[in-house]
């Protein structure tokens, strides 16, 4: 016997996966789209229909009123560390390219209904991961909708004293 033990095995596939998973990680392939500093067109399409679902404008100001794509992807360039904007980004390509498989279509070709559906999916307690990548989205999201000037002062955000007794 070559003296291989399970425990090996299960080590070196182990070792395996990380080396992989560095590797492409630092290889985030396609070129950020027209204006932006990092996330795709495919990325930014997913940001959109998200941001839909997140923000429909109403009562509030629209996604495009609040430059949400753009400010996600300031956030992720420039917020986010390196790490953590690879994963934001594969997070946005899991949800895009998942749905594919489960439901025949990309998430941004989903009828707004079934989009909703699958993000309440990923919102379920139950797959951790999965939930703890809704929740980055609505983190990200969340950051750079309400961080647009439009938005808080749609929302009456005050920053400092206004000088003004109530």
């Amino acid at each position: 016997m070559l003296g291989l033990t399970r425990r090996a095995l299960l080590s070196a596939g182990a070792l395996g996966a990380a080396s992989a998973g560095v590797g492409t990680w630092s290889l985030m392939p396609g070129q950020p789209a027209y204006g932006m500093v990092v996330l795709t067109q495919s990325e930014c399409a997913t940001v959109t229909a998200i941001g839909q679902l997140f923000f429909p404008g109403v009562r509030l100001p629209s996604i495009t009123e609040a430059e949400l794509v753009v400010r996600v992807d300031r956030i992720v360039a420039e917020v986010l560390m390196p790490i953590q904007a690879g994963g934001f980004r594969y997070v946005l390509r899991a949800l895009q390219w998942g749905t594919l498989a489960a439901r025949g279509r990309r998430f941004t070709d989903l009828s707004t209904d079934t989009q909703r559906e699958v993000l309440e999916t990923w919102a379920e307690p139950e797959v951790v991961p999965r939930r703890v990548a809704g929740e980055s989205l609505k983190a990200v999201l969340g950051m750079a909708y309400f961080g647009a000037p439009v938005v808080q002062q749609a929302i009456g955000w005050r920053t400092g004293c206004s000088g003004v007794r109530s």
